[in-house]
């Protein structure tokens, strides 16, 4: 049985396109006039049908570059080269500037810390991969220092105060070595696609000089 949204579909795709290539368009205002009512009807018809089960709903085009990963940061500005700073350990890491109303300097992520994350993953060439915001929202909770979270993200937010907000550029040995199950150390990117996306990164391109993930991390509570 045909769909209520194909037939709508249909119903707006025909008028749309007849009333734009009909020859006597030029020469008969009155069919125009009815061709724009047919238009606007069938416009309001396919704009008042329910968004279907399988319509997933996406971010905006700015989350998916990063440009919004980090809710509480001012992201308006660009993080300048020299902002990155190197650990010992080969993370590249840059923090930005966060809005004061949500930072508490007196809260600092360290060794023990109970730490709520927000955290948006991509791959070197700056492929989306997946985020706590397409996963609801719920944001990545673990222990500083108690292997809950990858070794990337464990070290790169120490030294974060709560509403702080930091980019890591995270070398491929210190990411997902443990693999993407469940139940292994986190962030965990969720379903098969963005698994595999990672597995792949992992372990094919390993050894591939300069190959890394790339996260952004606003760190949401401290305890």
């Amino acid at each position: 049985m045909i769909s209520i949204i194909t037939l709508a579909t249909f119903y707006c795709f025909f008028f749309i396109t007849t009333s734009a290539l009909h020859p006597c368009n030029n020469v008969q205002p009155l069919v125009k006039a009815k061709d724009a009512s047919r238009r606007s009807l069938a416009l309001s018809i396919v704009a008042s049908l329910p968004v279907p089960a399988f319509a997933v709903t996406t971010l905006p085009e700015e989350y998916r570059q990063g440009t919004l990963g980090a809710g509480n940061a001012d992201m308006s500005e660009p993080v300048p080269y020299e902002k990155y700073k190197k650990m010992d350990n080969g993370i590249v890491y840059a923090d930005q500037a966060v809005r004061a109303s949500r930072a508490d300097a007196s809260k600092v992520v360290a060794e023990g810390s109970k730490v709520n994350v927000q955290w948006l993953l991509r791959k070197a060439n700056g492929y989306f991969v997946d985020s706590s915001e397409v996963q609801g929202g719920v944001p990545f909770i673990f222990t500083v220092g108690d292997g809950t979270a990858i070794d990337c993200v464990d070290q790169g937010v120490r030294g974060m105060s709560q509403g702080g907000s930091r980019r890591i550029v995270c070398p491929l040995n210190l990411g997902y070595v443990k693999g993407v199950e469940d139940n292994k150390p986190g962030p965990l990117p969720k379903g098969f696609g963005p698994r595999q996306q990672i597995r792949r990164v992992q372990e094919v391109r390993k050894d591939v000089p300069g190959e890394y993930l790339f996260f952004e991390v606003a760190v949401t509570r401290v305890q």
